[in-house]
């Protein structure tokens, strides 16, 4: 269902791409479209849908939180998720077996923001999360000719939570899980934490991993679904917030030599990175100025004061004054799209939306 106040021709999508304690940066700047339309973000939209770090913010909005909350979440307690004990310190200094970080933290920061709401119990927004299914309860029909699979993309769908468009052999409560479930599930980053291990409804166990590995940014996920859900609008609005462009140098004189264990780090931020810019490219193509992509570059000079280190659990108390300062740059940039995202968002009484 359209949120209450939309235009029937018009459909408005918020995407927010996955990057761990970067996460407060589309924080920052929803958190000023918030501000600009006086309204907040679960309101504002008829579809939200994040990976990773974007998948947490969507299932805070959705629970009623606020962007500016999500936004003070992250930079007040970002470095509980992203701690590590003494004794892994000492055990694993160079992190060769197992995840980087526990997630104790983080599951007691997820319960304490989402509590535990089921997908299927919320109203509002539709919602969109991926992640990538590790270990299915049982083998699923994959393509191909008489093929099964135990491991595949995965999304979370609100509308089928709820009950809505269900497709044949779907079962409602199978496709319901509880937000924090979900949160956990898109979040759980290959070598940083543990895979995640989340019921349904139903009681069926699903193992699973970031969803970064292969939608970091959700947009043209979300684009597709809507065009489902929402088959007889006329007009689709992707709003898609970065976690900051990638461009840190990997220079060819030190990756000519590099064997596994040096490109193991490296090849999953180009393939989250790459995969999110193809994204970007493909909702230019289609949609034109109807695509909202807020994105800003985090620096490439170490030695220049107001670069952010890329690495997405670097949540020390200096890069997150660094990622305060990039969100506050990139809104002074784009005033003007924000200020033309605002008057569509919520457009003045008896004002056409097309």
């Amino acid at each position: 269902m359209l949120q209450e106040g939309a235009s029937q021709d018009t459909v408005r999508i918020l995407a927010i791409d996955g990057g761990g304690i970067r996460g407060i940066i589309p924080a920052r700047v929803l958190q000023e479209i918030e501000r600009r339309t006086g309204k907040p973000a679960n309101q504002l939209f008829d579809l939200i849908s994040g990976t990773s770090t974007g998948g947490i913010i969507c299932c805070g909005l959705l629970k009623g939180m606020s962007a500016k909350s999500l936004g003070d979440l992250y930079a007040q307690r970002g470095s509980e998720i992203f701690a590590r004990s003494m004794w892994q310190r000492i055990t694993n200094p160079q992190q060769l077996t197992g995840p980087k970080y526990q997630a104790a933290a983080l599951d007691e920061i997820l319960a304490e923001t989402v509590g535990e709401t089921w997908l299927g119990e919320t109203t509002g927004p539709e919602l969109l999360v991926p992640t990538y299914v590790i270990e299915l309860p049982k083998p699923a029909d994959s393509d191909g000719y008489d093929m099964v699979t135990t491991r595949m993309p995965y999304f979370f769908k609100s509308w089928k939570a709820r009950g809505s468009a269900l497709s044949a052999g779907d079962v409602r409560e199978e496709l319901d899980f509880q937000l924090k479930s979900i949160a956990r599930a898109t979040s759980a980053a290959p070598t940083y934490f543990p895979p995640a291990q989340i019921s349904n409804r139903k009681g069926q166990t699903f193992g699973a991993v970031d969803g970064g590995v292969f939608a970091n940014n959700p947009a043209m996920c979300a684009l597709i679904s809507a065009y489902k859900i929402f088959p007889e609008a006329k007009r689709y609005i992707v709003v898609s917030l970065g976690t900051g462009s990638l461009e840190r140098d990997i220079p060819y004189s030190e990756a000519k030599d590099w064997g596994e264990l040096q490109w193991l780090h490296p090849i999953l931020s180009i393939l989250m990175d790459g995969s999110a810019d193809t994204i970007c490219y493909e909702c230019d193509e289609l949609l034109g100025d109807d695509h909202f992509r807020f994105e800003i570059t985090l620096g490439r000079d170490p030695n220049d004061p107001t670069a952010v280190n890329e690495d997405f659990d670097d949540a020390s108390v200096d890069n997150i004054r660094r990622l305060e300062a990039r969100a506050q740059l990139l809104i002074k940039d784009a005033a003007p799209k924000l200020d033309k995202l605002s008057k569509l968002l919520v457009p003045a009484a008896g004002a056409p939306t097309i």
